[in-house]
């Protein structure tokens, strides 16, 4: 093992350059941009790393899927998932450097996607080269799922493993994605909250009139969506949505014990967000990034949005939302309970369910799991940490629900990574540290 080590930084420089060639493909989810150009050339480079590749066709989005067959009767079967598709780059202004084209600044590699999720990807994908390169024996069975549409909801992929249970049998599901806690260490997620994604939408009149004339007369479809976004949230942030906390447990005390063994830095996680105090104490923290369901305004859309002023009544007003899920809570049924709230709220209003994923939970004692954690204290020491489960949202309910398989989240990349963002990053040092975990992992999953 120690070649397969040296050789990845040997030839580190040689690797970032692949990793440069996918994230200068877009592959843009919500547009569609460029989206079976890179499924194709990712299956390529799976290929050309001697990985058996195919590109499966779903409801939406191609899977890009392959396997590396196990040279032993009883070995373990460990199976990556990541996603090849990213956000829109926009807003194109903020970017320092052009979003697909990579850029290296003061150690950090700059695109939209290297982070999320092309840079963490491609480490299984060069680990498996290193090992290739080498001729090293990879001791396990090795599968791989990226799919197409994870930024828009991964609408296809629980169809798509339904129908593939048997390609698809692993010991272990993995999802790499995601950014590290402060101070570099690895969170290794046992589970994460799902997502329901939505769309308000009211009109109060058949058009835009003057203001003079029809302001306080007609109804603003402004004002009215913001009398019903009231009844849905409070000033102390409590959702006042009927039903929708039902089902939402009360942490556990062995939920308690592993917040105790995270690390927690306030000063960090103000400087890092941008705001000018951080109340939350290291188990409320914790509590409300794992354990409890949220309910976030997106964005809203009403009215004259262009330069100087433009004096009318508007008539049409939206809201994009979403609510983080957590176990228990099931997204549909969720869906229907706020639909149920907009209707006694604000009668005629349209909701739009866009897209949604459940939640998912693992038990990390299992002795798969920690075969992962082992490998991976092996890369980063002492900096391994166990979590509850990712603040975000991954698909990983397919894995553990319909597989029937534990599943683990391990994000590889840098805590400011501002995955979504404009500026997305990945650490150099720590996209290398990627690849050695990963490699890793295939050596030990014997």
């Amino acid at each position: 093992m120690e070649q397969v080590h040296r050789h990845i930084d040997e030839h580190f420089e040689r690797y970032l350059s692949a990793v440069g060639d996918l994230i200068r493909q877009p592959s843009i989810s919500a547009t569609g941009e460029g989206v079976r150009e890179c499924a194709g050339l990712l299956a390529g480079m799976m290929t050309s790393a001697g990985i058996r590749t195919e590109i499966l066709e779903t409801g939406g989005n191609p899977v890009v899927y392959g396997e590396i067959a196990s040279g032993r009767k009883d070995g373990k079967t460990v199976l990556f998932y990541g996603h090849y598709d990213v956000q829109p780059p926009e807003p194109l202004e903020l970017w320092e450097s052009r979003p697909f084209e990579p850029a290296v600044r003061d150690g950090r590699l700059y695109a939209r996607g290297i982070a999320d999720n092309k840079g963490q990807l491609m480490a299984h994908i060069l680990a498996v080269r290193a090992f290739r390169e080498t001729g090293t024996d990879i001791p396990c069975g090795v599968k791989f799922v990226f799919e197409g549409e994870e930024e828009s909801g991964s609408t296809s992929l629980a169809p798509f493993v339904e129908q593939n249970r048997e390609r698809l049998a692993c010991d272990i599901a993995l999802a790499v994605d995601g950014p590290m806690l402060s101070g570099d260490v690895l969170n290794v997620c046992l589970g994460c909250r799902g997502v329901l994604n939505f769309e308000i939408e009211m009109e109060t009149a058949r058009f835009d009139c003057h203001s003079g004339r029809g302001g306080d007369i007609i109804p603003n479809a402004g004002w009215e969506l913001l009398r019903l976004l009231r009844t849905m949230k409070d000033e102390q942030g409590s959702i006042l949505v009927e039903g929708f906390m039902d089902g939402v447990r009360t942490p556990t005390e062995k939920d308690m014990e592993i917040i105790a063994g995270l690390p927690f830095d306030r000063e960090n996680l103000k400087n890092l967000y941008g705001v000018p105090s951080f109340g939350l104490d290291k188990n409320e923290y914790y509590t409300k990034l794992n354990l409890l369901p949220t309910l976030t305004i997106n964005g809203i859309t009403c009215g004259y949005q262009g330069k100087g002023s433009k004096t009318i009544n508007p008539a049409k007003a939206s809201v994009k939302m979403d609510a983080r899920l957590v176990v228990d809570q099931n997204p549909l049924d969720v869906a229907e309970k706020i639909k149920g709230h907009v209707a006694r709220h604000a009668p005629g209003a349209r909701v739009t369910v866009h897209g949604f994923m459940y939640p998912s939970k693992t038990d990390g004692d299992l002795p798969v799991c920690r075969t992962v954690v082992s490998a991976l204290e092996k890369v980063y020491t002492d900096k391994v940490a166990l979590s509850l489960g990712l603040g975000g949202s991954l698909p990983s309910y397919v894995w553990t629900d319909i597989l029937g398989v534990p599943a683990l989240g391990i994000p590889y990349a840098n805590q400011d990574s501002g995955g979504h963002a404009p500026n997305e990053n990945f650490r150099l040092d720590l996209l290398q540290k990627a690849v050695h975990a990963s490699a890793q992992i295939l050596h030990d999953m014997k």
